[in-house]
Protein backbone atom coordinates (compact mmCIF):
# COMPACT_ATOMS: atom_id res chain seq x y z
CA UNK A 1 0.00 0.00 0.00
CA UNK A 2 1.32 3.05 -0.68
CA UNK A 3 1.67 6.35 1.60
CA UNK A 4 -0.05 9.33 0.50
CA UNK A 5 2.88 11.59 1.43
CA UNK A 6 1.50 14.96 0.94
CA UNK A 7 -2.04 13.85 2.84
CA UNK A 8 0.73 12.23 5.73
CA UNK A 9 2.64 15.51 5.89
CA UNK A 10 -0.63 18.02 6.02
CA UNK A 11 -1.92 15.75 9.36
CA UNK A 12 1.25 16.11 10.84
CA UNK A 13 1.82 19.56 10.38
CA UNK A 14 -1.86 19.75 11.55
CA UNK A 15 -1.24 17.95 14.63
CA UNK A 16 1.81 20.02 15.61
CA UNK A 17 -0.02 23.07 15.17
CA UNK A 18 -3.11 21.53 17.33
CA UNK A 19 -0.13 20.69 20.22
CA UNK A 20 1.51 24.25 19.82
CA UNK A 21 -1.69 25.49 20.91
CA UNK A 22 -2.08 23.62 23.70
CA UNK A 23 1.37 24.31 25.08
CA UNK A 24 0.68 28.09 24.50
CA UNK A 25 1.76 30.14 27.80
CA UNK A 26 -1.68 30.31 30.00
CA UNK A 27 -3.43 33.56 30.20
CA UNK A 28 -4.65 35.63 33.24
CA UNK A 29 -8.52 34.96 32.54
CA UNK A 30 -7.39 30.75 32.25
CA UNK A 31 -5.87 31.48 35.92
CA UNK A 32 -9.23 33.34 37.52
CA UNK A 33 -10.90 30.32 35.52
CA UNK A 34 -9.04 27.65 37.25
CA UNK A 35 -9.24 29.02 40.52
CA UNK A 36 -12.79 29.90 40.64
CA UNK A 37 -13.71 25.90 39.79
CA UNK A 38 -11.41 24.68 42.60
CA UNK A 39 -13.30 27.07 45.26
CA UNK A 40 -16.76 26.01 43.68
CA UNK A 41 -15.87 22.47 44.57
CA UNK A 42 -15.37 23.63 47.90
CA UNK A 43 -11.44 23.49 48.10
CA UNK A 44 -9.74 26.32 50.55
CA UNK A 45 -7.17 28.62 49.99
CA UNK A 46 -3.41 27.64 51.35
CA UNK A 47 -3.23 29.06 54.73
CA UNK A 48 -1.07 32.43 54.26
CA UNK A 49 -2.01 33.68 51.06
CA UNK A 50 -3.98 37.06 51.80
CA UNK A 51 -7.59 36.21 49.43
CA UNK A 52 -7.63 39.80 47.60
CA UNK A 53 -4.19 38.81 46.67
CA UNK A 54 -5.02 35.17 45.09
CA UNK A 55 -5.29 36.54 41.48
CA UNK A 56 -1.92 38.49 41.86
CA UNK A 57 -0.25 35.46 43.58
CA UNK A 58 -0.95 32.85 41.49
CA UNK A 59 -1.07 35.02 38.22
CA UNK A 60 2.58 35.56 39.20
CA UNK A 61 3.85 31.72 39.96
CA UNK A 62 2.04 30.66 36.65
CA UNK A 63 3.30 32.65 34.46
CA UNK A 64 4.76 31.16 31.28
CA UNK A 65 3.50 27.37 32.19
CA UNK A 66 2.01 25.85 29.17
CA UNK A 67 -2.08 26.09 29.22
CA UNK A 68 -2.92 22.69 28.77
CA UNK A 69 -0.55 21.19 31.55
CA UNK A 70 -3.13 24.15 33.96
CA UNK A 71 -6.23 22.63 32.50
CA UNK A 72 -5.00 19.28 33.34
CA UNK A 73 -3.83 20.16 36.54
CA UNK A 74 -7.22 21.99 37.90
CA UNK A 75 -9.09 18.79 36.50
CA UNK A 76 -6.81 16.14 38.66
CA UNK A 77 -7.16 18.24 41.81
CA UNK A 78 -10.89 18.51 42.10
CA UNK A 79 -11.19 15.28 41.34
CA UNK A 80 -8.67 14.11 44.26
CA UNK A 81 -6.15 12.20 41.76
CA UNK A 82 -3.40 13.46 43.38
CA UNK A 83 -4.08 11.45 46.65
CA UNK A 84 -0.75 10.31 48.02
CA UNK A 85 1.41 12.82 46.83
CA UNK A 86 2.86 14.93 50.01
CA UNK A 87 2.59 17.89 48.87
CA UNK A 88 -0.68 18.37 47.68
CA UNK A 89 -3.45 18.37 50.55
CA UNK A 90 -6.61 16.93 49.40
CA UNK A 91 -9.48 19.53 49.61
CA UNK A 92 -7.25 22.61 49.40
CA UNK A 93 -5.99 24.40 46.57
CA UNK A 94 -2.17 23.78 46.42
CA UNK A 95 0.21 26.62 47.02
CA UNK A 96 1.51 28.94 43.71
CA UNK A 97 4.91 27.15 43.58
CA UNK A 98 3.59 23.26 43.87
CA UNK A 99 0.57 23.96 41.37
CA UNK A 100 3.11 25.63 39.22
CA UNK A 101 5.24 22.28 39.41
CA UNK A 102 2.46 20.31 38.50
CA UNK A 103 1.11 22.06 35.23
CA UNK A 104 5.06 22.18 34.05
CA UNK A 105 4.56 17.98 34.91
CA UNK A 106 1.78 17.83 33.23
CA UNK A 107 2.58 19.46 30.31
CA UNK A 108 5.38 17.49 29.72
CA UNK A 109 4.33 14.59 27.86
CA UNK A 110 2.31 16.86 25.20
CA UNK A 111 5.46 18.89 24.76
CA UNK A 112 7.15 15.34 24.09
CA UNK A 113 4.68 14.26 21.52
CA UNK A 114 4.98 17.48 19.66
CA UNK A 115 8.83 16.37 19.39
CA UNK A 116 8.10 13.02 18.86
CA UNK A 117 5.88 14.24 15.66
CA UNK A 118 8.17 16.98 14.62
CA UNK A 119 10.94 14.21 13.99
CA UNK A 120 8.41 12.09 12.41
CA UNK A 121 7.77 15.29 10.10
CA UNK A 122 11.70 15.87 9.28
CA UNK A 123 12.28 11.94 8.67
CA UNK A 124 9.67 11.22 6.15
CA UNK A 125 10.18 14.95 4.08
CA UNK A 126 11.91 14.17 0.77
CA UNK A 127 15.36 15.26 0.96
CA UNK A 128 16.50 18.55 -1.60
CA UNK A 129 17.64 17.22 -4.02
CA UNK A 130 21.57 17.34 -4.59
CA UNK A 131 22.97 19.77 -7.25
CA UNK A 132 24.16 18.44 -10.07
CA UNK A 133 28.05 19.21 -11.30
CA UNK A 134 29.24 16.08 -12.85
CA UNK A 135 31.50 17.34 -15.67
CA UNK A 136 28.60 17.31 -18.78
CA UNK A 137 26.46 19.54 -16.84
CA UNK A 138 29.06 22.01 -15.79
CA UNK A 139 30.51 21.53 -19.52
CA UNK A 140 27.07 22.63 -20.57
CA UNK A 141 27.09 25.66 -18.21
CA UNK A 142 29.90 26.86 -19.70
CA UNK A 143 29.43 27.02 -22.96
CA UNK A 144 25.98 28.66 -22.08
CA UNK A 145 27.61 31.29 -20.44
CA UNK A 146 30.31 31.96 -23.12
CA UNK A 147 27.28 31.99 -25.44
CA UNK A 148 25.43 34.90 -23.53
CA UNK A 149 28.46 36.54 -23.15
CA UNK A 150 29.47 36.67 -27.14
CA UNK A 151 25.70 37.59 -27.69
CA UNK A 152 26.36 41.24 -25.03
CA UNK A 153 29.96 41.54 -26.79
CA UNK A 154 28.10 41.52 -30.39
CA UNK A 155 24.70 43.53 -29.09
CA UNK A 156 27.95 46.05 -27.79
CA UNK A 157 29.65 46.30 -30.99
CA UNK A 158 26.29 47.03 -32.72
CA UNK A 159 25.56 49.61 -30.48
CA UNK A 160 29.35 51.01 -31.79
CA UNK A 161 28.70 51.17 -35.45
CA UNK A 162 28.01 54.61 -36.37
CA UNK A 163 24.98 55.62 -37.89
CA UNK A 164 24.71 56.33 -41.79
CA UNK A 165 22.69 59.28 -42.93
CA UNK A 166 19.47 58.44 -44.76
CA UNK A 167 19.86 58.60 -48.17
CA UNK A 168 17.35 61.14 -50.34
CA UNK A 169 15.66 58.72 -52.28
CA UNK A 170 14.77 56.68 -49.30
CA UNK A 171 13.49 60.10 -47.53
CA UNK A 172 11.52 60.69 -50.70
CA UNK A 173 10.01 57.22 -50.67
CA UNK A 174 9.34 56.99 -46.69
CA UNK A 175 7.62 60.65 -47.27
CA UNK A 176 5.40 59.31 -50.36
CA UNK A 177 4.69 56.55 -47.65
CA UNK A 178 3.06 58.87 -45.10
CA UNK A 179 0.91 60.85 -47.56
CA UNK A 180 -1.05 57.96 -48.09
CA UNK A 181 -4.56 57.76 -47.04
CA UNK A 182 -5.06 55.27 -44.07
CA UNK A 183 -7.26 52.27 -44.44
CA UNK A 184 -10.38 52.62 -43.15
CA UNK A 185 -9.70 49.86 -40.27
CA UNK A 186 -5.80 50.49 -39.57
CA UNK A 187 -4.50 47.53 -37.46
CA UNK A 188 -1.87 47.78 -34.87
CA UNK A 189 0.94 46.46 -37.24
CA UNK A 190 0.16 49.32 -39.53
CA UNK A 191 0.27 52.14 -37.06
CA UNK A 192 3.87 50.64 -35.61
CA UNK A 193 4.88 50.63 -39.06
CA UNK A 194 3.99 54.00 -40.05
CA UNK A 195 5.25 54.84 -36.29
CA UNK A 196 8.49 53.67 -37.18
CA UNK A 197 8.80 55.88 -40.53
CA UNK A 198 7.96 58.81 -38.81
CA UNK A 199 11.08 58.16 -35.97
CA UNK A 200 13.05 57.44 -38.95
CA UNK A 201 12.40 60.33 -40.55
CA UNK A 202 12.66 62.41 -37.43
CA UNK A 203 16.25 61.35 -37.37
CA UNK A 204 17.08 62.84 -40.91
CA UNK A 205 15.82 66.32 -40.15
CA UNK A 206 17.80 66.26 -36.68
CA UNK A 207 21.05 65.08 -38.44
CA UNK A 208 20.27 67.91 -41.72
Amino acid sequence: MTTNLPAQLSTLNREITALTDRLAPVQEDAILRSLGAMQAAGMTIPQGIDPLKLSAVYGYALSGVPSCGLSIATQKLIKGEYAGNPDILLGAIPKPPIFAALCRLEARPIADERIRKREKMEAIQPADKPVDRSPEVMARIRARVAAFRQEVAAQKGAKSIPHEPMAPEREDMLRRILELPDARNVTAEQMAFRRGIQTEIGQRENEA
